[in-house]
């Protein structure tokens, strides 16, 4: 055996001799007994623990009872004052809810008073808006006049003064010192008088002859009749009975003819010198020339009233060759004028460029005015202004930019809140004043470029300016003008490429401003006939004297002519083809 049994055996059998000596005591019973006293030894801690505990609750229970009587009493009293606060703030409510009724009884009213006066408010701005605009329109129309618009200086009652704007010299009128002299040219004298010399010049002693003479005219002007007469034995033809003669030159038909120098005289001076062709003033043209002549001429009214037809007539192939002429040019402006004829309206439109004019009557404006003129089939450049009847007719077009500049101008007066009728205006001026200056009136491409763009800008400011304040319903001028600049900016800048298209259409204003001065002044047309051989009369003046030619000498040589003869499809009875 080894010593862990031999251990293990001793624990055993200790243990054995203990559970036997136990088992023994609970057989005795005295285990038992004792157990019981302990046990009954707890059970009297328990209870002396519990009176101790039953005592001190009965303590606590008097404690509690008392404290809740108290705060019982204390609610009553909080209940009763509560109560008394709810009676009262019951009360308040009511008196705030009959506030409350009166106050929306009373808001009820006032906001029915303050709807009708919004209402009146609303009504009174707008009468003031339109009020504002009336009187924009109404300042407009006050102040349209020549410089704002495209109403010729004419028609304006009070136009200001031109100013003269050259800086005073001081120096005399006239010609200065050290100027080289321009005298007057002398004439071969048609009558020599010579006049003695003094007696003083008589002392020989004092006074001797140098063998030159001094000479000086006096020049003046006679109207004489200068009469041709014609003469020729008269026959009589016994085969036939008729009184025969020989034939006398063209234009010889009449006992007492008028030749090309009186006929030019007299159709100058009514179709070009302002005297009106109503009937009381061509008596006095015949009045004039009579006087002039001591009373030898008396011309009839009828045939100083046909000269401008007879010369219309004369003058047909010339007038061919200027409607070729203005066909074949590179750049033609255009423009239109309206004519009282016999009391109604009539068109007279104006085609010319710098070395010739037509001038047209029509009847009407438009397509139908502008058959049968160079416009109608006309190739090039047109220059007008703005009239939208040309942009059928030609290759390209250029507004004229003074009427543009007219028009800023107005909207600057009567929109002094924008900014881009300003710039615009400063910008075309520049513009202009660029291409006057530049070489040959060609800018470079860069500069082109730079225009462009600064016009866009400027349009696209106009765009933001009338979309923050949209334009007045009585004056909507400016609005179409900025609509008008960004739909035709080509046609604005167009005189900027082109060296031959020129910035305005003043060309063809001042040709139409001639017919217009003479209509409203001097000229009283009866027929619509009449007006046309006016025209082309005007035409042919005009031209010849773009032409440098001697005016009175090239229309006495047309009315040397003899009569063209009409048609041949004036004798049948067929329509011309």
């Amino acid at each position: 055996m080894n010593d862990h049994e031999y251990f293990l055996n001793t624990s055993l059998s200790y243990q054995l001799k203990a559970a036997r000596r136990e088992l023994a005591d609970f057989r005795s019973g005295a285990v038992y007994q004792k157990m019981r006293d302990d046990y009954e030894d707890i059970i009297r801690s328990q209870k002396r623990e519990m009176e101790k505990l039953r005592r001190e609750r009965d303590g606590l229970s008097f404690t509690r009872k008392e404290i809740t009587r108290q705060w019982t009493e204390v609610m009553d009293d909080l209940v009763r004052e509560h109560e008394k606060e709810v009676k009262k703030l019951k009360k308040t409510i009511a008196e705030l809810m009959d506030i409350i009724a009166s106050l929306t009884n009373r808001n009820t009213e006032l906001d029915g008073q303050r709807k009708e006066l919004l209402h009146k408010f609303y009504e009174t701005a707008s009468h003031l808006e339109d009020a504002r605009d009336l009187i924009v329109k109404l300042k407009a129309q006050a102040s349209h006049n020549y410089e704002n618009s495209s109403l010729p200086s004419s028609k304006c009652i009070e136009r200001k003064k031109i100013t003269n704007n050259r800086e005073k010299t001081g120096k005399k009128p006239g010609a200065q010192p050290g100027h080289e002299h321009h005298p007057r040219k002398k004439l071969t004298p048609t009558r020599t008088v010579g006049i003695a010399p003094d007696e003083k010049y008589q002392d020989t002693s004092r006074y001797t002859p140098t063998g030159k003479n001094i000479t000086k005219q006096v020049i003046g002007v006679a109207v004489h009749a200068v009469v041709t007469q014609y003469s020729t034995p008269e026959f009589y033809d016994r085969k036939t009975g008729h009184r025969v003669h020989s034939a006398f030159p063209d234009g010889v038909t009449d006992d007492v003819n008028y030749d090309e120098s009186l006929k030019t005289f007299a159709f100058l001076l009514n179709n070009r010198c302002n005297v009106s062709k109503e009937l009381k003033f061509l008596e006095k043209t015949r009045e004039l020339i009579s006087e002039m002549t001591g009373g030898e001429l008396c011309l009839s009214v009828g045939m100083i009233n046909g000269l401008c037809h007879e010369f219309s007539g004369k003058s047909r192939e010339e007038q061919d060759r200027l409607f070729k002429a203005l066909l074949d040019a590179p750049v033609m402006n255009a423009d239109g004028t309206t004519v009282r004829v016999n009391g109604k309206n009539s068109q007279v439109f104006v085609c010319c460029n710098k070395d010739a004019a037509m001038y047209f009557a029509r009847e009407s404006k438009g397509h139908e005015g502008v058959k049968g003129t160079p416009v109608e089939s006309y190739g090039g450049i047109l220059v007008h202004d703005h009239d939208k009847t040309y942009y059928s007719y030609g290759s390209d077009h250029q507004e004229c930019m003074v009427h543009i500049l007219r028009y800023l101008k107005g909207s600057m007066e009567n929109e002094p809140d924008r900014t881009w009728n300003r710039e615009m205006h400063g910008l075309i001026q520049e513009m202009i004043h660029a291409v006057k200056c530049c070489k040959d009136g060609v800018l470079t491409q860069e500069e082109r470029d730079a225009y462009s763009e600064r016009y866009d800008k400027i349009v696209e400011k106009g765009a933001e300016e009338y979309e923050e304040t949209p334009p007045g319903e009585y004056y909507t001028a400016g609005y179409n003008l900025y609509l008008r600049m960004a739909e035709y900016k080509h046609n604005h800048l167009l005189f900027l490429e082109n060296p031959f298209v020129a910035a305005d259409n003043n060309l063809a204003e001042r040709h139409a401003r001639i017919i217009k001065g003479k209509t409203n002044q001097s000229v009283s047309l009866r027929s619509f006939d009449h007006l046309t051989d006016y025209c082309d009369c005007l035409s042919m003046m005009e031209s010849i004297r773009k032409g440098g030619r001697g005016l009175y000498e090239e229309i006495k040589a047309i009315f040397q002519r003899p009569k063209p003869k009409p048609p041949l499809f004036l004798y049948l009875k067929f329509p011309y083809p």
